[in-house]
């Protein structure tokens, strides 16, 4: 898979499948507000540092439902989705927490899957992360990192 341009607009996701897999319906405005405006972003396909942000703050937005009984299991899908969003704009030269080159692009997207996965379970993510865990996986291998998650 070839690498894409760094700050490129286009994600590599199925977006309707992303959406698809989010219980909105068990999840306050809290939650569903950040995560709409960071589909929106990916939809409309923005600057990658933009709809990184926007993923992040749609990270961020599920803390405290995780830790609600109630609303934990429809926050990890939440917060799955929104690391998805994350992995895939970072990949995209979206900015990763780290500054511009401190942190391997790859490698947070590598881990922003795993989070996702782990959170919200392998067999309801896979499918999903696949696009971006491939090409995190060749870019990190094309540049002698081997895509390993440090």
């Amino acid at each position: 898979m070839s690498k894409r341009a760094r700050g490129s607009e286009t994600t590599l996701l199925n977006l309707e499948a992303l959406e698809n897999a989010v219980p909105w319906e068990e999840l306050g405005a809290d939650v569903v507000d950040p995560l709409r405006r960071a589909l929106d972003t990916a939809r409309r396909e923005r600057p990658a540092t933009e709809r990184a942000k926007a993923a992040d703050a749609a990270r961020e937005a599920t803390f405290e439902a995780l830790e609600d009984e109630e609303r934990a299991e429809a926050a990890c899908a939440a917060y799955s989705a929104a690391s998805i969003l994350f992995a895939d704009a970072t990949l995209a030269g979206g900015d990763c927490g780290g500054g511009d080159e401190a942190v391997d692009s790859e490698a947070a997207a590598l881990r922003a899957c795993d989070l996702a996965m782990l959170r919200g379970g392998v067999a309801e993510w896979a499918t999903i992360t696949e696009p971006v865990v491939r090409a995190a996986s060749a870019g990190g291998a094309s540049e002698g990192r081997g895509g390993a998650v440090r």
